[in-house]
């Protein structure tokens, strides 16, 4: 009877918990080694994303802001004088559509990049096309003017407010004026 209570009952709960810990501790030793090299990765993503969005820019300093209070994710300021590169993110139908602006130093917007990939494909992806990236090219001040797409409002409007946070960050980092 307890023979048959172990073989029954507790040897397949010890066998189950061994492959769980197992198991734990190689997705644990996984993580550990391939951590680094998501994490350099996403760096090295951002830089050629930041250098894309200002052209003829090279290395680039962060600048230290209340990113919560400008509602932004990150600001650069670009080591030659070209401007500066602000990246925010907000929520879009899918998910959180991540924006990256080039801003000169006069205040323009000279690149944008906007990470769709969280939307649905072929309707709030639209949001990331060059057709509609281009219409915020040379604004400055703010976006209001560009009208959000037919059929993907959501995400349309995520890359217009990821364009306006910018801005608006651009102007409280270099006190409203010119950013040199």
């Amino acid at each position: 009877m307890k023979s048959e209570l172990f073989r029954e009952m507790i040897r397949p709960v010890l066998v189950l918990t061994v492959i769980c810990i197992a198991a734990a501790a190689l997705l644990g030793a996984v993580n550990a080694w391939t951590d680094p090299i998501i994490t350099e990765n996403a760096r090295v993503k951002a830089e050629a994303t930041r250098k894309e969005v200002l052209p003829g820019a090279g290395s680039f300093t962060e600048v230290q802001c209340d990113r919560q209070a400008l509602d932004i994710t990150g600001a650069y300021k670009e080591d030659g004088g070209l401007g500066y590169v602000i990246t925010s993110s907000h929520k879009g139908y899918g998910g959180q559509v991540v924006v990256t602006v080039g801003i000169s130093p006069e205040g323009a917007i000279v690149g944008l990049s906007a990470d769709v990939s969280t939307e649905t494909s072929g309707i709030g992806s639209k949001a990331g096309r060059e057709d509609y990236i281009a219409r915020f090219l040379g604004l400055s001040g703010n976006c209001n003017a560009v009208d959000t797409i037919t059929n993907a409002t959501y995400s349309s409007t995520a890359v217009k407010n990821g364009v306006n946070a910018a801005l608006a960050a651009f102007k409280a980092i270099t006190g409203g004026g010119s950013g040199q």
